[in-house]
């Protein structure tokens, strides 16, 4: 077995528990239906042997919020039993510690200034945003779609509410879920877009953040459903001969957040369980462990951990569930299931929050807790049992699932790389270097076990952000919390980490932030 594979006896030390989250505003029409003409070739007929993958994402959960990943007081067993089962992955990486940019570019395979799908005002995409923005992009649907497969995505998608945005104009068959995160259409008070309009107005922006940090404590300490008109949505695309049809309806607004997980978990275990006459493809986007945290009836109260603690147990019942769906039905010995989150813990609510463990900050930090991730892949027969510590992306999801089913790689200039040696046979991760982004910046850069940070952002409302006087370097095999700078020590390694970083960044062409568009139109 290689070093990279080797297992980890180190116990964990217990840590306490943070939280955070955004607030947006939108609006959606109630039920539409679109025909467009289809100009794309026929998808290929799929193979005997091509895998069904399933891609399952936590949303803000942190690298320590798993029993598997040593947190002290969160019980994960079904998530847990994926790990021993499968590959638990310790240096998995998102590309970006915020939601929209590390789901954009799982999709895509690329860095977020290769295609635009980030934000410099707007973080993420907000809510209301009248445009598109995978209209020049190949995603992970369209290309498994190309090779004979049927795409879902169930739950979050976060990539626009505009109708154009939704996933079925992006490679997805069907949709079954919310447009945004399950704190966003706040109305439970001011709401985002008020707030927006004060900013561009000349108000202080910390009045206006310490007035938002103020209200969001309070509704997510006490949340009720109609505070967020958030509409539940159902999406179709049809083909007819050469031409597509689509059909889209709201079906229930504001959402019952109380019950959303367990009819999330029933749509996945529907689709993953009844017979395909193709491979498929499902996305699923929990809305969990995202504030506010709304517990079924069955979870609430029933965890050591509070409110997250009640959320987590439900995310990881949910994960059992279709788990078991797959083992019911037959199929999991034939499909690849992943489990990743897309951020760290957002910490700017203290104890309403996860914990990214050891790690230094959360969401919204490019310090390790907010951009490495837990990731475990599973496929009985496949992937080898193993606990991984090279270095894997979500960029590498797209070339892995390419080289998996055997379908083509859509563009010449992806980031991602292709991770199925070491799934299938425990070789070391072919990834040897990890760009973070922030905002459409460089902000730091891992070779190995070094990483230099050039920028830093903290996790924590009122901190810290902007170019470092001088980058710091850490050794994070020896140092996973980035406490010991060595970059005096060291500073051949720093030099030449910097300058590595800075040649990638100036060999990708820059798009401009596709999040910030709606500016334009807004004032």
């Amino acid at each position: 077995m290689s070093a990279s594979t080797r297992s980890v006896s180190a116990e964990l030390q217990p840590f306490r528990k943070r939280l955070g989250a955004v607030v947006a505003l939108a609006a959606l029409s109630f039920c539409t239906l679109h025909i467009v003409t289809e100009a794309h070739a026929a998808p290929a007929t799929p193979g005997p042997e091509q895998p069904n993958i399933v891609l399952l994402i936590a949303d803000d959960m942190g690298w320590g919020d798993l029993s598997s990943y040593g947190h002290p007081v969160f019980e994960t067993p079904n998530i847990d039993r994926m790990a021993q089962e499968g590959q638990r992955w310790t240096d998995f990486y998102m590309s970006s510690p915020i939601c929209s940019p590390s789901r954009g570019a799982m999709l895509t395979g690329r860095v977020e200034t290769r295609t635009g799908l980030y934000g410099v005002s707007n973080s993420v995409v907000v809510a209301n945003d009248p445009n598109s923005f995978l209209d020049k992009e190949t995603t992970i649907a369209q290309m498994l779609k190309g090779n004979g497969y049927s795409t879902a995505l169930f739950g979050k998608w976060h990539l626009g509410d505009a109708i154009a945005a939704y996933p079925t104009r992006a490679g997805f068959d069907e949709w079954w879920g919310t447009p945004m995160s399950n704190d966003a259409y706040f109305v439970g008070g001011v709401t985002n877009e008020q707030l927006r309009k004060r900013a561009m107005s000349g108000e202080p922006l910390q009045k206006i953040y310490a007035e938002y940090i103020a209200q969001a404590t309070a509704s997510f300490t006490s949340p009720r459903s109609e505070m967020w008109d958030i509409p539940l949505v159902s999406s179709y695309r049809i083909k007819e001969g050469s031409q597509v049809r689509y059909e889209d309806k709201e079906l229930e607004r504001p959402i019952d957040q109380g019950t959303y997980n367990r009819r999330l978990t029933d749509q996945v275990v529907g689709y993953v369980s009844k017979k395909h006459d193709r491979p498929f493809f499902a996305w699923v986007g929990y809305e969990k462990p995202h504030l506010p945290h709304f517990a079924g009836p069955e979870f609430e109260g029933t965890s050591k951990g509070g409110r997250v603690g009640d959320a987590i147990a439900e995310l990881d019942h949910s994960v059992g569930r279709v788990l078991d769906a797959l083992r019911r039905s037959g199929n999991d010995k034939n499909t690849l299931v992943v489990f990743v989150s897309d951020n760290g813990p957002w910490l700017w609510f203290e104890e309403l929050s996860g914990s990214a463990g050891i790690l230094r900050e959360g969401k919204r930090s490019t310090y390790e807790g907010g951009v490495r991730v837990p990731a475990i892949f599973w496929q009985p027969g496949t992937v080898t049992p193993a606990v991984v510590h090279g270095i894997g992306s979500g960029y590498d999801l797209l070339p892995t699932f390419a080289a998996m089913t055997g379908a083509k790689l859509p563009v010449a200039e992806l980031d991602g790389i292709d991770l199925s040696v070491t799934l299938k046979d425990q070789a070391d991760s072919p990834r040897h270097t990890m760009p973070y982004y922030l905002g459409g910046k460089l902000m730091a850069w891992r070779e190995g076990g070094w990483k230099l940070n050039i920028h830093e952002a903290s996790a924590r409302f009122g901190g810290r952000k902007g170019k470092l006087a001088k980058p710091t370097l850490y050794h994070l095999d020896r140092d996973p919390g980035e406490k010991y700078d060595q970059a005096n020590q060291e500073p051949a390694i720093a030099e030449r980490l910097l300058r590595n970083a800075l040649a990638f960044e100036q060999s990708v062409t820059k798009e401009g932030p596709a999040f910030d568009q709606v500016l334009k139109t807004s004032r």
